[in-house]
Order: structure tokens, then sequence, then C-alpha cells
């Protein structure tokens, strides 16, 4: 099934921030530690990078991951899950021209068509196009990703490459391409975009023969009636992706992370295994690094029984964040003692000290929510809450066992071994 490395989080912008794409407040990036590399709002320089300690030395699960290594797992998302495929958007943010614009989210496999009727044609056809193509970068090297303008025919099989952006470079020109080989027949002219970092808006699409009648062929190219003359083919995503094992002091380490798009939160599960005949007793060690930096306000997540911390920035640069880790034994942190003061950490750690006996698996899970407000925008004083934040880590904290969404996408073995929750 098709995946992604940085997956949308499809939640309001509350603040009026940037956002990720239209109606996509953040996403999660994964770096090639399987730590989160951002939140497209700073709400991290980096979250959860994971370390393994015996005897007082310490391994780092490293960065080396390739996508080549990851294995995709379900359940599938789609649009039920908060899916995004296609938005035609109004939000200034991402309006090419008009009131309206198409916007190709960055997810696998997202189709923007149209079928011309092109049998009245009877000279040059010329397509042209206004927008943006999407970046084709992110952290893994080998990650596939393309933004390609393509004709089909009406079974979906690939008649011509009109424009491709790729990791190998750049095929055609986008904004404009001749159509006239295909004169006098039917085709699917598409848009698509496959697992790139952030999306394609596309505006202003026309196909015309100045001698032919009708002069233009697309309808509804402006997109100012919405999405009316187009079509989206359905599509499902992956986003449940673990990553390839890693031995660290003597434990094989396996890393998954999971998100639905809908929801607030995404989840790191980390597997420990023992192959040796010995028991192995480590410490796992998981460090963050605040985009807050040190003006953040770090508390004790209300109701959460020490099992959580919420962050919101008290310099007013990023979004609301809460960390889940259940029931460390170690949690280090410092919040800064006023607002715009820089004396806090932005470096909490959470530890938890395990025992894993030969042949068997430990497993440590943690929870991240972000959410599409700033509490900072409202707050006097650092005794202000980010009550989304809370209310969402809370939960976690205390119905992880109960509340079956929170457990959805993980194996058996994984909650039978499961320490901290």
């Amino acid at each position: 099934m098709p995946a992604s490395t940085v997956f949308m989080q499809s939640i309001v912008n509350e603040d009026g921030g940037n956002n990720a794409g239209p109606g996509q407040a953040n996403y999660w990036d994964l770096s090639t530690d399987f730590s989160l590399n951002d939140g497209s709002h700073d709400q991290f320089d980096g979250a959860l990078m994971l370390s393994v300690a015996v005897g007082g030395t310490s391994n780092t699960f490293p960065s080396d991951q390739t996508y080549a290594e990851l294995t995709a797992l379900g359940p599938d998302m789609g649009v039920a899950d908060g899916l995004k495929l296609v938005s035609f958007s109004t939000d200034p943010a991402f309006v090419v021209s008009g009131t309206t614009t198409a916007y190709l989210h960055a997810v696998p496999n997202a189709r923007l068509q149209q079928t011309l009727n092109l049998g009245g044609a009877v000279g040059a056809l010329t397509l042209s196009w206004s927008g943006n193509p999407g970046s084709t970068s992110d952290n893994f090297g080998d990650e596939p990703g393309f933004v390609q303008v393509v004709l089909r025919d009406t079974g979906g099989n690939l008649l011509t490459t009109l424009y491709r952006q790729d990791r190998s470079g750049i095929a055609g020109t986008w904004g404009n391409a001749s159509l006239t080989a295909y004169a006098g027949q039917t085709v699917v002219l598409s848009f698509e975009q496959y697992c790139v970092s952030w999306g394609t808006s596309i505006d202003d699409v026309s196909v015309t023969d100045t001698a032919a009648t009708p002069v233009q062929f697309v309808v509804n190219g402006n997109f100012e009636a919405g999405s009316t003359g187009w079509t989206v083919p359905a599509a499902k995503s992956a986003q449940n992706i673990r990553s390839g094992s890693r031995t660290l002091m003597g434990l094989v380490v396996q890393r998954t992370f999971y998100s639905q798009p809908n929801l607030l939160w995404g989840r790191w599960t980390d597997t420990f295994t023992n192959p040796t005949a010995a028991a192995i007793n480590a410490v796992a060690s998981y460090d963050n690094n605040l985009g807050s930096d040190t003006a953040g306000i770090i508390y004790p997540t209300p109701g959460a029984t020490q099992k959580s911390l919420t962050n919101w920035d008290g310099s007013g640069s990023d979004r609301d964040y809460g960390m889940i880790f259940g029931a460390a034994d170690v949690v280090t942190y410092r919040s800064a003692s006023a607002l715009n003061t820089y004396d806090g950490s932005e470096t909490p750690q959470f530890q938890f000290n395990i025992s894993v006996p030969p042949g068997a698996t430990v497993t440590l899970m943690n929870f991240i929510v972000m959410t599409g407000t700033s509490t900072w925008m409202g707050a006097v004083d650092i005794t202000a809450k980010a009550t989304e934040v809370d209310t969402q880590a809370a939960d976690i904290a205390n119905n992880f066992r109960t509340n079956l969404v929170y457990q959805r996408g993980l194996t058996q073995q994984q909650l039978d071994t499961l320490k901290n929750f």
C-alpha cells in the first residue's frame, strides 16, 4: 500500500498562522531516525529521539533509515479518517487567482481529472494552467515523489506525460503543453501528485483551439464553480509505518509511527527485543528539542497523573503541543518563568528503566498532541493553560487501555509487552 513519511494533520487552524495545506494546520514529518523533525509550525526542532544505555554506555537510534527499509502497515486511511486528496480552496494563502484554486494535497496518489472531448478540434490545441508544483524533497533521499501532468485514456492508461518533476529532475514545461496530437480524441487530463512534502496548486486550466467550435474544451478551468466538471479518484494511504531494526546495546530496536489525519495525536511505538541468552537491563531515553527554545511554558498536564507534559510558547511563535509518555521513571524539564523570558529548558527528556529477559520483548509508547491553537495569543501570564492539548493528553493518559481508538494499528504483541501504559 502507498505510504509517505510526511503525514498531514487535517485539523482546523484556529490561531491564524500558516497551514501545512488547506484545512491542515500541521504535519508529522519523520526524520531518518524516526523522530519527529518538526510539526510545520516550529513546534519542535526534533522530538522523541531515542537512545539506549547499559552500564553507563549509550547508543542512539541512528539517522540512517532509508525509505526502502520501511514497512507500511494497516489500516489504510481514507476520506472517512480525514485524508484529504484534492481541495477546492478559497483560503487566500493557497488561491492563485480569482477566489478558488484546486490543491492536490501531499499524499500518495492524489489526482485531479477532467475528461476532454477533443472531437471538435481542427487546429493547434494548446493546454495551459497556472499554479505551483509541490516539493519532491523530504528527509528520506530514496522516497518516491513526483508531480506530473499527463493524458490518460478513458480506461486510465497513460497516453503521454506533458510535465513531470521528480528527484531526477524536470521534464516538460510547467504551465503549458501541446495537445495537437490528440485532436479528435477523447482523453483524460490528469494532474497528479505522489508523496511529496507539500501540495500542488492548480488554477486557470485551459485547452483551446482558435479554429474550432467550441474554442474552449475545459469546463470550469478556473475552479470558481468548485469541483464542477472535475473528478477526484478515490485513494488510500498507509499512515502506520515501521522502521528497519537497529541493534542498540544488545537490544534489537524497531520504531513504528502511526497517525490518523483527523485526530490531534501521533503515536510512536518502540519495541526492544533481547536476542541474547542473558537478561539486559537498560535505560531507554527520549530526548526532545522544542521549537519554543527556552521560552516554553511547560507544565504537567492537568488530570494526566504525571504521565504527560503540556507546552505552549511563551514568546508567541509556535503552536501548542503535548507529550504523553505514560509511566516514566525520570522526567526532566524546566519551564520559562514568565512570558518572553528565555530561562526554561528546550530539551525535556523522558527515561524508562527496562529489563528485557532472554528472547523477550519490551514495548514503550509515546504520543504527541498538536493542535491549531496558540495559547500565547490570549495569555497575560504563565498561568494560562493550553486547554485543548490538556484535554486530549489527559484522555490518552487515562483511557489508553479502554478507548480502542488509541490502540488502532497496534499488534497484539505490542499491547502484551507494553510497559508504560
